[in-house]
């Protein structure tokens, strides 16, 4: 049986007090975006203006956009990244469906969490799988900075393309498929 965890994705999670470079936009942004993704409101990420950068634009994607925000149904995967294979889509909507119904902010009785139903410790080490690729979209101290908010929160609390782009960096690592064994069983097969 799996609950669901509070929609606002995290109204009353603790904040952290995080260090800013004033000197540097796209970290006081990545900071912004990355509040955004453990409670603080969203709308307040759009205040600076519009993307200035790639980073920036890509940011605004992966954490703020509707499309990332949107935590129910079973859609097409956000990421289209380098471990993203079209002929795993149909498994990997199978597996969400299996495994949470589409809520990306479930939890289940056992406490895996999120629309793949993960484990605290493979999610904390995907980020570091993911780290290398984000690395070329952000650059090396916002990806860390990114990747590192993303590993001290809860997995169903990452916006959807977070969450799709972990399944698929999983799944994928070695090759197509190498990972599939984290989904092999479940209510039925995939």
């Amino acid at each position: 049986m799996i609950r669901h965890a509070d929609r606002s994705m995290g109204a009353s999670a603790p904040r952290r007090n995080r260090v800013v470079r004033r000197s540097i936009r796209p970290a006081a942004a990545a900071l912004a975006l990355a509040g955004a993704m453990v409670g603080i409101n969203p709308a307040a990420a759009h205040t600076a203006g519009p993307p200035r950068s790639t980073s920036e634009s890509f940011l605004q994607f992966a954490m703020t956009s509707e499309r990332t925000r949107d935590m129910s149904g079973v859609e097409p995967s956000l990421y289209r990244g380098t471990f993203y294979r079209p002929s795993v889509e149909a498994k990997r909507r199978c597996i969400v469906r299996r495994e949470s119904n589409g809520h990306y902010f479930s939890i289940s009785r056992s406490g895996y969490r999120g629309a793949y139903q993960l484990s605290s410790a493979l999610a904390r080490g995907v980020t570091w799988m993911m780290l290398p690729e984000h690395r070329r979209i952000l650059g090396d101290d916002l990806a860390r900075q990114v990747l590192g908010d993303l590993r001290r929160t809860p997995v169903n609390r990452w916006p959807r393309y977070w969450q799709d782009a972990a399944f698929s960096t999983i799944h994928n690592w070695e090759y197509t498929g190498s990972g599939a064994a984290h989904w092999r069983g479940g209510r039925w097969h995939c």
